[in-house]
């Protein structure tokens, strides 16, 4: 299978569960469960979020059938040979072909380029890492539809797994999710818990990693990232000020511009206080130890889905650029 759909009830910002007729319910009924192009292509108009993606019948027509010629008339490229995972980049790019081409050519050279970072772990081989209980997808969305994934890095033991470790069950979290059609839609919201920050953890932050997950973010990986929620240490306001001075500079010498306005917009500060966190996601959804209703934080069922899943990702281990014919 090359989609995955969790059975949840999604509730509009008001906390009010949305109907079956609801717009954004029915954006989904042409794409859930199914592989047909024709379902693809359908009507899914009504959504506030797909307006915004510049997505209509005609657009979705016109700039899936040329992104297919992109790829095409590339030799190099090996890619699944179905429109799921092309439309996963239209998305990301509101639907313009040719940015779309972009990024999905530096999704792959990134993979070439950094595989000790971008290239996707099989979930067989991250054992370690979620022994540590440091990084957990929700299982229910929040009330506006996304995905929201905590990382806990007072849980990274620096002298049991690396920084690359980190990464890339990261970038599996991120594969995994982007084959769902409500995650292209809505989006993921990423809690970076900093409570406990210690030394230890400094390595974690350095400016050459966090230069690459602002390249995940904002130029590779096909996802709508919709916020950035920091809680319980004002210590981020200084760390996190650094690197992304440190981001900003670098990137201004490499290629002329800085951090998109847009993707700092989505870095929200929180303090030991909750209450702010939870004006942005409902409490409903959070583990107890973020004051939430939903149990303890328990990563356990998250990576057995993984698991499950392990055919797949072996198989998507297939695809990229052909680095022979290239070179």
């Amino acid at each position: 299978r090359d989609t995955q759909y969790s059975n949840v009830n999604y509730r509009n910002a008001h906390g009010k569960y949305l109907s079956e007729k609801s717009p954004f319910r029915q954006s989904l009924a042409g794409v859930v469960g199914t592989t047909s192009n024709e379902s693809l292509l359908m009507d899914r108009s009504g959504n506030d979020e797909l307006e915004e993606l510049n997505e209509n019948p005609e657009i979705f027509k016109r700039e899936l059938a040329a992104l297919r010629m992109m790829v095409k008339n590339d030799p190099n490229f090996s890619i699944p040979d179905n429109d799921q995972f092309l439309l996963r980049f239209l998305s990301a790019r509101k639907f313009d072909s040719k940015k779309a081409f972009h990024m999905l050519q530096r999704y792959f050279l990134m993979k070439i380029k950094c595989p000790e970072l971008f290239g996707c772990p099989l979930p067989s081989e991250c054992g370690n890492m979620f022994e540590l209980q440091a990084q957990n997808m929700l299982q229910e969305r929040d009330q506006l539809g996304r995905r929201v994934y905590i990382i806990r890095v007072d849980n990274f033991d620096s002298s049991k797994v690396t920084i690359d470790d980190v990464f890339r069950t990261n970038v599996l979290a991120l594969e995994q999710i982007v084959r769902e059609a409500e995650t292209q839609i809505a989006g993921i919201v990423v809690i970076l818990d900093m409570a406990g920050l210690s030394l230890q953890h400094a390595k974690f932050f350095t400016p050459y990693y966090a230069k690459r997950m602002v390249e995940l973010v904002q130029e590779t990986f096909p996802l709508r990232f919709k916020g950035f929620p920091h809680s319980k240490r004002a210590l981020l306001l200084r760390r996190g000020g650094s690197c992304t001075e440190a981001i900003s500079k670098r990137r201004k010498l490499e290629s002329g511009r800085k951090l998109r306005v847009e993707d700092l917009k989505n870095i929200i500060l929180h303090g030991s206080d909750l209450s702010s966190l939870h004006a942005f996601i409902t409490n409903d959804i959070l583990p107890t130890e973020y004051r939430g209703n939903a149990g303890k934080f328990d990563n356990r069922s998250w990576y057995m889905q993984l698991l499950a899943d392990e055919n797949y990702f072996t198989q998507m281990q297939k695809y990229g650029y052909n680095i022979e014919r290239t070179t």
